[in-house]
């Protein structure tokens, strides 16, 4: 969840000694999604105001997500092969709640992660554009909510591999898993019996994930979860 300020930043820092007022005006469940096989899912925006509220939605790719290259991409309406909201801006009475669905025009070969930002606005026609002259004496803070939407892949294929060097998990399938146990095993050993590390990591396809030292280690077993079947499985490697 990121802030977004409603005045130009030039203002903010010349008001700083103004009231500041932050309202988190809404709730929206769930705030990660992964579509069905048919590319299709919903959240639920509930409003935490007493009057009407107005809301605009704004659709970003993220392009190598979980890694220091991620970057946010806005998507435009006239693309036709992305993430359609629907509806893409609403209203909502005081209290009330609505339903708000996600399509994914065109899944891709691989995994497509988006970012979808809901922000609530003056009115549905209000571009946003500060007017110097309408500057009252207290900022208000927008907050800004992005939901993550997971777009599976047309073919879902889980392939997990290590590297040359034996030093990196790799993901050359398409679609992501979820890492969640690394368990180093020496000789002899398995299951509870090797040394473990937890972990909470999404291996995206084309990503890499840093595994521990492995000297001494004869397997390595992967604890993985697979969002789409919506369960858990294990890989393992010998070296």
């Amino acid at each position: 969840m990121k802030l977004r300020f409603n005045k130009t930043r030039t203002l903010l820092f010349s008001l700083l000694a103004l009231p500041l007022c932050a309202s988190a005006n809404m709730t929206i469940y769930p705030m990660a999604l992964g579509l069905n096989a048919g590319g299709e899912g919903s959240v639920k925006v509930i409003s935490k105001s007493g009057n009407v509220q107005y809301i605009k939605t704004n659709v970003f790719r993220i392009e190598n997500p979980a890694t220091p290259q991620e970057k946010e991409v806005a998507v435009k309406d006239s693309s036709g092969n992305g993430l359609v909201v629907m509806p893409p801006k609403f209203a909502i009475p005081g209290g009330a709640g609505k339903r708000v669905n996600m399509v994914a025009m065109e899944p891709q070969e691989k995994e497509t992660l988006y970012r979808v930002k809901f922000l609530s606005v003056p009115s549905l026609d209000d571009n946003l554009v500060v007017n110097d002259k309408t500057i009252s004496s207290e900022v208000s803070v927008n907050l800004v909510w992005g939901v993550l939407v997971s777009v599976p892949p047309r073919q879902p294929v889980i392939h997990l591999s290590l590297s040359a060097d034996n030093t990196q998990l790799l993901n050359q399938g398409t679609q992501r898993v979820k890492i969640i146990d690394v368990a180093l095993c020496r000789k002899g050993q398995s299951g509870a019996q090797c040394s473990h590390k937890k972990d909470n990591h999404n291996l995206f396809p084309d990503g890499n994930y840093a595994l521990p030292p492995l000297a001494g280690t004869r397997k390595v077993e992967i604890t993985y979860k697979d969002w789409i079947k919506n369960k858990t499985d294990i890989q393992t490697f010998s070296l």
